[in-house]
């Protein structure tokens, strides 16, 4: 995975309006088969996304001409990838904690977070154990050298090592999605919030700078259930702001197969979530 540190962001306060809340609500796809019918492990998971880069290390990349639907094309709505905005100046407030971070990391590579993440990588079960992905193995999209329960591959030189350091980058970038929840005055449950932590994982540009936490305060406003609006700002953070088409080229860039994987990874961390840990 790559990874390009984003500390401090900007944001102004984003609401939609009625007539748009309901029209996005339209839009949520479930043509696709259950993820729970054919899990998909690491090793084998030729969808997984590594090629978006943060905005904030350096430009993006050339917008890609090929076959990739415009948004309101492939959604059915017109409107735009932008979550909507408004003139209200930000104002920082405080976020109601449901449970703090440092009992999300707790416990280092045994923590929830590493489980969590670790079980949607494919390198972890739901309980904690280890699978041989944990040990190494080649990624499917870039074809680097992956250690440990986060995929890592910045030249660590074990598994424990790999955690160690990822945990460190996630750790700043799940206080960065608390700032962002905390400006649309949201408090996260414990799903939304390890959801948002494991797409930080693949996908930082993603989770932090495309708006996942905008989307998702969009789907509180409809009535949805808890996994249902997980999984739709998780896929809607892959739109590129700019040219309002798909930009996940190794998810295969159709609101489809990004869906398909957005909701395999939520089973995988929801599944983590209610299982006992490994003793």
């Amino acid at each position: 995975m790559r990874y390009h540190w984003s500390i401090s962001m900007g944001l102004v306060l984003l609401c939609a309006t009625p007539a748009l809340a309901k029209n996005i609500a339209l839009s949520f796809d479930t043509s696709r088969p259950d993820p729970t019918a054919n899990p998909v492990a690491v090793h084998s998971d030729a969808l997984k996304s590594r090629d978006l880069k943060s905005s904030r290390s350096q430009p993006q990349a050339a917008k890609k001409t090929s076959n990739t639907g415009i948004a309101s094309t492939v959604i059915g709505l017109s409107f735009s990838p932008k979550p909507p905005q408004t003139s209200k100046p930000m104002t920082p407030v405080t976020q109601a904690v449901l449970h703090t971070l440092e009992a999300l990391f707790h416990g280092g590579s045994h923590s929830l977070v590493a489980r969590a993440v670790g079980s949607a990588e494919g390198t972890r079960t739901p309980d904690g154990g280890y699978t041989a992905a944990y040990y190494g193995h080649v990624d499917p999209g870039n074809h680097k050298w992956n250690l440990g329960s986060f995929s890592y591959q910045h030249g660590a030189s074990s598994p424990a090592e790999a955690d160690a350091l990822q945990l460190k980058r996630l750790y700043s970038q799940a206080l960065e999605l608390r700032q962002q929840a905390s400006q649309q005055q949201m408090t996260l449950s414990l799903a939304e919030e390890l959801n948002g932590i494991d797409l930080a994982n693949q996908a930082p540009l993603a989770a932090l700078d495309r708006g996942y936490i905008d989307w998702l305060a969009i789907a509180k406003q409809q009535p949805m259930a808890e996994r249902d609006r997980i999984i739709w700002a998780r896929t809607r953070a892959f739109l590129d702001p700019d040219s309002g088409r798909w930009d996940a080229p190794g998810l295969g860039n159709t609101l489809n197969s990004i869906r398909w994987d957005q909701a395999r990874r939520q089973q995988a961390v929801q599944q983590a979530t209610n299982a006992p840990a490994h003793p």
